[in-house]
C-alpha cells in the first residue's frame, strides 16, 4: 500500500497544478477577447464561452468521455485517495481543502492589498484614469483573468476528486449562475464576499428543492433584491470595510531631490501637432514647448483644443500631424500608461479616483509606476516588498500632510466634498515622482482656501523642476502662478508670452477674454 500511495500522491497533486495551469492558460487566451468589451457584452461573451465549453465536453469523446464522462477518478468518497499509505476519508479530504483555501486566501489578501491589486480596481472604476498613472489596460485585464481562472482550474481539481466523476453537467450554465449569485449577494469587490455567498448559497438550494424547477427565476430574484437592498452585498452589511493597503509602519521619505533634464532642449516641446474629429479641425498645426521647472498657462475658449492638446501629449491621442518629444525622446504614438512611466502625468477635469478607496489607497495608486515588486513577493508578503511597502507609505503620508489631508487619510474619498476629491487626486500626481503635470482646470469649483492650497501644491512641483502645464479659466489663479501663458482658438495658437502682454492682445481680446463695458456705453460690431 505504501509504494502504491506516492504514485496515486503524485498523481492527485499533478491533476491539481494541470487542473490550475490549464485554467489559468483558458483564461489568458479568453482575455484578449474579453478585454475589448466591458459590462453587458463583457457577461454575455463569458456566458457564450461557458456554453461553447459545454458542447465540446460532450462532444470530445475521445478526451472528455462524452455524455458518459470520467471515472474512476480516485475520490475520498469511494475511499479510492491515499495519502503517504494512509486512506483519505471525505473528512480529511475537507481539511486539506481547508487549509489550501486558508493559504489561497492569505497569498490574495496579501495581492490585493499590493500595487497590483490596487491596479485591479483602478482599471475596473476607469481605464483612462488608470492609463494615465502608469496602469497598463491589456496586461492588467490578462493577469485578473489569467489569475481567477488559474483558482477556478484548481477547485475543479478538488471537486474532480471529491465526487469520483467529472460529467457535462459539471460544466452546465447553473454552475455560472451560482458562481456569480454567490459573488454578487456576498459583496463585490470583497475578499470575504464571495465566501460568504458560497456559505448561503451552499446551504439555500437544499431549503428550496421545492422551488428547484424555478431555480433560474429564484436566482435573478435574489440578484434584484441584493441590488436594490444590499448594492454592497453581505459583507458591506456586516463586516467592516477592506483595506486596500499592506498594514505595515511608515517609513520617513527621503528628502526631495530635484529633476534635473538629461535632455539638451527644452522638456517638452509638441511641434506642428494638428488632430481632427469627424472632419472637425480640432488642432491646426499647434506648437508648445516647456522647461524644466516652468509653469505653463494654457487658456483659451471652451472648445479651442486644450484638452485635446493635452490628450494627445498624454497618449490618449495620435496626432495626424505633428510629433511631440519629451526630454530628448519622442512621445508620439506611445501608449497612455507608456507615457505615464515616463513621468508625464495630468489631472481631469472631474477627479477620476476609486470611490471605495480611502484617500491613503488613492494617493497610493500614483506610485504604481515607481515599484519594483513582482507580484509573487507582493502575494508572499516578502521582506524586500514589505519595505518597499513601507517607503511608499512614508512619502504618501507626507504628500497628504502638504495636501491638508492627513485628517482625511482613512475616509472613503466618495465621502468627501468636490475640493478634497481634487487635492487627493493631485496628491496621487505628486507621489508618482512626476516629471511633467499636466492639470485640466484644478481650480473649477475650488474655495479660496482651497485655491490657496492648491497653489502650494503647484508651487512645490516647480520646485522640484517639475514642468507644469495648467489648463484654467480662473485669470487671478494663473497670474499668481504661470511663467508664460499659451492661448489657443479654433486649435490654432494665436498667443505665447507673458501673461501682461496676453490682456494686450487684440487677438486674445477679440476670442477670449472680450472688452469691458459700461452702462450707457454702444457696443459696436
Amino acid at each position: 500500500l505504501r509504494y502504491k500511495a506516492q504514485p496515486m500522491l503524485l498523481a492527485t497533486t499533478l491533476a491539481l497544478v494541470a487542473g490550475a495551469a490549464m485554467g489559468g492558460a483558458g483564461g489568458w487566451l479568453l482575455s484578449f477577447a474579453a478585454g475589448r468589451v466591458r459590462e453587458f457584452y463583457l457577461a454575455m461573451m463569458t456566458l457564450g464561452f461557458g456554453m461553447i465549453f459545454y458542447e465540446v465536453v460532450r462532444e470530445w469523446t475521445s478526451v472528455t468521455g462524452g455524455v458518459v464522462g470520467l471515472s474512476g477518478v480516485a475520490s475520498p468518497s469511494l475511499r479510492t485517495l491515499s495519502l503517504f499509505g494512509w486512506r483519505i476519508d471525505p473528512v480529511a479530504y475537507f481539511q486539506i481543502m481547508l487549509a489550501v483555501v486558508a493559504g489561497v486566501v492569505w497569498l490574495l489578501r496579501n495581492f490585493i492589498t499590493s500595487p497590483y491589486g490596487r491596479a485591479f480596481f483602478a482599471i475596473h472604476v476607469s481605464e483612462v484614469a488608470a492609463g494615465s498613472i502608469g496602469v497598463a489596460r491589456a496586461s492588467t485585464k490578462r493577469n485578473a483573468y489569467t489569475l481567477s481562472a488559474a483558482l477556478a482550474g484548481l477547485a475543479g481539481g478538488f471537486y474532480a476528486h471529491l465526487v469520483g466523476y467529472l460529467g457535462p453537467e459539471t460544466f452546465g450554465l447553473h454552475r455560472s449562475v451560482e458562481a456569480l449569485v454567490m459573488a454578487v449577494v456576498g459583496g463585490l469587490g470583497t475578499l470575504t464576499g464571495p465566501i460568504l455567498g458560497a456559505i448561503v448559497f451552499t446551504y439555500l438550494p437544499e431549503k428550496l428543492q421545492v422551488f428547484a424547477e424555478y431555480q433560474f427565476m429564484v436566482y435573478g430574484l435574489i440578484l434584484l433584491l441584493s441590488f436594490v437592498l444590499l448594492p454592497r452585498g453581505l459583507a458591506g452589511l456586516l463586516l467592516p470595510r477592506p483595506r486596500f493597503s499592506k498594514d505595515v509602519e511608515a517609513l520617513p521619505p527621503p528628502p526631495p531631490v530635484p529633476h534635473a533634464a538629461t535632455g539638451t532642449g527644452p522638456l517638452l516641446n509638441a511641434e506642428g501637432v494638428s488632430i481632427s474629429f469627424l472632419g472637425l479641425r480640432a488642432l491646426d498645426n499647434a506648437s508648445v514647448t516647456l522647461g524644466a521647472g516652468e509653469i505653463l498657462g494654457l487658456v483659451g475658449p471652451n472648445g479651442s483644443g486644450k484638452s485635446t492638446l493635452v490628450n494627445i501629449i498624454s497618449g490618449f491621442y495620435r496626432p495626424a500631424d505633428g510629433v511631440v518629444r519629451f526630454d530628448g525622446g519622442v512621445l508620439t504614438g506611445l501608449a497612455d500608461h507608456a507615457v505615464a512611466r515616463r513621468g508625464v502625468l495630468r489631472t481631469f477635469q472631474d477627479p477620476r479616483l476609486v470611490p471605495s478607496f480611502t484617500v491613503r489607497e488613492n494617493v497610493l495608486l500614483g506610485g504604481h509606476r515607481l515599484y519594483r515588486q513582482n507580484p509573487l513577493a507582493a502575494a508572499l508578503n516578502l521582506p524586500n516588498a514589505l519595505r518597499e511597502d513601507a517607503e511608499m507609505l512614508g512619502r504618501a503620508e507626507a504628500i497628504m500632510e502638504m495636501a491638508g489631508l492627513s485628517h482625511l487619510a482613512d475616509t472613503p474619498v466618495r465621502d468627501l466634498p468636490y475640493g478634497d476629491q481634487r487635492m487627493t487626486e493631485l496628491s496621487r500626481v505628486i507621489l508618482a515622482n512626476p516629471r511633467l503635470v499636466m492639470l485640466d482646470e484644478p481650480a473649477a469649483g475650488l474655495s479660496e482656501g482651497e485655491l490657496i492650497k492648491l497653489g502650494g501644491l503647484v508651487r512645490h512641483l516647480k520646485e522640484q523642476g517639475v514642468g507644469v502645464i495648467l489648463i484654467e479659466h480662473h485669470m487671478d489663479f494663473l497670474n499668481e502662478l504661470v511663467d508664460r501663458v499659451v492661448v489657443l482658438d479654433s486649435g490654432k495658437v494665436i498667443y505665447q508670452g507673458a501673461m501682461a502682454g496676453m490682456y494686450r492682445d487684440p487677438a486674445v481680446v477679440a476670442a477670449y477674454l472680450g472688452t469691458e463695458t459700461h452702462p450707457g456705453e454702444a457696443v459696436h460690431a
